[in-house]
């Protein structure tokens, strides 16, 4: 006769067996990766690029959705409501989801609890572009000319709390400086304003700007990086210009699950995310459109937006930055 003790025994095994064979059950069939931004931006583009190499890693389907709406809240509220087994996945700008906490109210989510990083992909390194008619040739002279002339200068942003404006105040604030802050729906028009001369200033990536270089509309003064970009070489980067290290950010886009998803099947999403990553012909095309490639583990990206929680919240609040 088999005993209570050796049934119980034999049904957690069979109970354990289950569930380690669920856990190692990704990917589903189909995966759903959401981007929260139009189609055509740089995390589309990123997320369709990576579907695809993941698609051929695992022989199943990965489809891109766009979500658009309200800094990302609309696309990453839809993902954490997504189901365990790692078949809805989000991909977004990092900045965004530690950030829009601390500038909208009542967003429906808890990133902490309801997110789970899986890792970052791709840095866009931000460069300060002006128009090339204002008095000033090198970014001594821009901070110069913005502290003799306060909130003269109009930055044009992609709205209210995105990077190009966290980013602006983080600059504003290490040096004491001071704009008048013009937002726009996304970073395109800002710079159709910059071309327009209706702002004097934008913070954005750099290959947007190369052609407006080229006729000579603009003027590229820095980059927040540690080296110089190959297609804006004499650009110097921001120690080389003379300002404060880290006062520029960089857009890092990542990759999450909902925070249902158990930790096992985050590690393997990872694991083939790192791997799909890892070919050089995804690298040479990102290089191509300005993005950096750069993975991470769950638990070092982790650590990373909690220390940018502390960080952002202070700069936030002392701007009075609130999206409305």
């Amino acid at each position: 006769m088999i005993s209570f003790k050796s049934k119980c025994l034999a049904a957690c095994v069979v109970l354990l067996a289950s569930w380690g064979a669920h856990a190692q059950s990704w990917p589903p069939a189909t995966v759903r990766i959401v981007v929260p931004y139009p189609p055509g931006t740089e995390p589309d583009v990123l997320a369709r690029d990576l579907g695809v190499e993941l698609g051929k890693l695992t022989g199943k389907s990965f489809v891109v959705e766009n979500k658009p709406g309200a800094n990302s809240i609309v696309g990453t509220g839809a993902v954490v409501k997504g189901e365990a087994d790692g078949s809805t996945l989000l991909m977004v700008d990092r900045l965004a989801v530690v950030t829009n906490p601390m500038l909208y109210d009542n967003v429906p989510y808890k990133w902490e609890k309801d997110l789970k990083p899986v890792s970052d992909l791709a840095g866009v390194n931000l460069f300060i572009g002006v128009r090339s008619a204002l008095p000033f040739k090198t970014f001594a002279e821009f901070e110069a000319y913005a502290r003799a002339n306060p909130k003269k200068l109009n930055v044009g942003t992609g709205g209210i709390g995105h990077v190009s404006h966290i980013g602006m105040e983080m600059l504003s604030q290490a040096d004491g400086l001071s704009f008048t802050y013009a937002p726009y729906k996304g970073l395109a028009p800002a710079i159709m304003g910059l071309l327009t001369d209706e702002v004097d200033v934008v913070m954005a990536g750099g290959l947007p700007l190369v052609p407006h270089v080229q006729t000579g509309k603009v003027r590229v003064l820095t980059v927040g990086a540690d080296k110089r970009a190959s297609f804006l070489p004499d650009v110097p980067t921001l120690v080389e210009a003379g300002g404060k290290p880290g006062s520029i950010p960089a857009t890092v886009f990542a990759l999450f699950a909902p925070g249902s998803v158990p930790d096992t099947v985050v590690a393997q999403i990872n694991t083939a995310v790192v791997k799909a990553m890892d070919n050089p012909q995804i690298k040479e095309s990102y290089a191509k459109r300005g993005l950096e490639v750069g993975t991470a583990r769950p638990d070092a990206m982790l650590a990373t937006m909690k220390a940018d929680t502390v960080k952002y919240d202070r700069i936030i609040k002392e701007a009075g930055i609130k999206a409305h």
